[in-house]
């Protein structure tokens, strides 16, 4: 059977960068996976996203060396019929190299589909695909490239968007404290930069391969706002594609998606990652939280407690009443609130402490209050006043689960769980 080809231009010549991509396909079927391959300068990490004109289907991110460097792009499964435009870029140089790529699905019609399907008989000697409207797009066919030009200096960007408005209240950026911490046995705390009311950058180091994070975004008042990761660069969404004439031998179309489809259930378990905090205790997946370490801050905690020597306690809210000292829940500006003290000392109710659970800061108190303290380890406390961006707080309250996983916690609404692979 002879191999389908695309008689449509595959490079668009958009810029004058030193980059170069290439695929190993001409044209996929949606839930394949897409190997993309870059040559450019001296850049150690290089971003890839896939884009039709309505948002960003699929990215990665890829460490390079020498200035060359691979990458598997899993398409989802339900992508529409049509073209896309493979976008690749570096954190030092902001000019954008593009390329098309035709994405077929025939298990899922679209009203999104921009496809013409022409059928021809097995052992016909040639099929390809062709545009209707040209093969090649201008530059003006692609959106302006400007408890882009974004540089990378010391540690990997990533960037969210804040869903400000919510609940009926328009929140500005300095009402908003956005924050990415890694989960696990000890702290990896960033604060966000609100560069402005919906969007916020953080500047990570020290991070490598892949973790599990959670990002989100609490008010003043209490509130948790929705948020996402987005590209770390604006994704280029073109403002329009060229039409797809895909001329389909049926038999190949149906081998391939076959194997499309075993692909798929190969890789469900990594899909499971997304559902982070869902997970029993003997559940493993890939993306390892890291190890306990209570010296997280350079010093050890003024007061540990272990809590396999104290088992009987079902809430946390009963450990920090029965057993755990210097801990008193508070209302601050009507928000509930944990303060702690030093042994000397006298309880500040105008501070709260930074409270974390596996490394994820809590924004509900009374949540965490409720957990089931048979999961927790330990419960450490840092007394010392400490700054995160413009917030400061009396003392942290961290709490370590056996897992380190947040095994079985009650999520925070609106908050993102993910597994992300972080470049060398």
């Amino acid at each position: 059977m002879r191999i389908l080809y695309l008689m449509a231009a595959m490079m668009l010549a958009l810029s004058t960068s030193a980059a170069r991509i290439e695929t190993d396909r001409t044209w996929y079927l949606a839930g394949e996976a897409m190997k993309v391959s870059v040559v450019t300068d001296d850049a150690l990490i290089a971003y890839a996203e896939l884009c039709d004109t309505y948002s960003m289907a699929a990215g990665i991110v890829m460490s390079l060396e020498g200035g060359k460097g691979t990458g598997t792009i899993e398409l989802p499964a339900d992508l529409h019929s049509g073209y896309y435009v493979l976008s690749v870029y570096t954190r030092d140089n902001a000019n954008v190299t593009h390329r098309l790529v035709a994405v077929v699905n025939p298990l899922l019609r679209s009203e999104d589909d921009d496809i013409e399907w022409v059928s021809i008989p097995d052992g016909d000697s040639l099929s390809y695909s062709a545009t209707r409207e040209g093969e090649r797009l201008s530059a003006a066919d692609l959106a302006d490239e400007k408890p882009v030009d974004i540089r990378e200096t010391e540690g990997h960007i990533i960037k969210a968007r804040i869903s400000n408005v919510y609940g009926g209240t328009t929140y500005r950026s300095h009402q908003i404290n956005p924050s990415l911490s890694i989960v696990g046995k000890q702290i990896h705390y960033f604060e966000g930069k609100m560069v402005n009311d919906s969007t916020a950058l953080f500047f990570t180091f020290g991070l490598h391969g892949k973790q599990p994070l959670v990002l989100s975004a609490a008010t003043y008042t209490g509130e948790s706002l929705p948020i996402e990761m987005i590209s770390p660069f604006a994704a280029l969404l073109p403002k329009k594609l060229p039409h797809l004439v895909f001329h389909y031998n049926r038999s190949e179309v149906e081998a391939r998606s076959m194997d499309m489809q075993r692909h798929q259930i190969a890789i469900t378990p990594a899909k499971r990652e997304l559902q982070l905090g869902d997970y029993a205790d003997d559940t493993a997946v890939d993306g390892v939280p890291l190890d306990y370490d209570e010296t997280v801050f350079g010093t050890k905690p003024d007061l540990s407690y272990n809590l396999d020597e104290y088992r009987q306690f079902r809430t946390i809210n009963e450990v920090l009443t029965e057993y755990v000292q210097l801990v008193r829940r508070v209302k601050i500006k009507g928000v509930p609130q944990l303060v702690v003290r030093k042994e000397d000392e006298a309880y500040d109710g105008s501070w709260p402490a930074m409270v974390f659970i596996d490394g994820m800061p809590v924004i509900n108190i009374d949540r965490l209050l409720n957990y089931d303290a048979r999961r927790i380890h330990y419960v450490n406390i840092y007394a010392n006043l400490y700054t995160f961006g413009n917030c400061v707080y009396r003392g942290i309250l961290s709490f370590v689960t056996r897992s380190g996983r947040l095994t079985n916690y009650p999520t925070e609404p609106n908050v993102q769980y993910l597994v992300y692979e972080f470049p060398e």
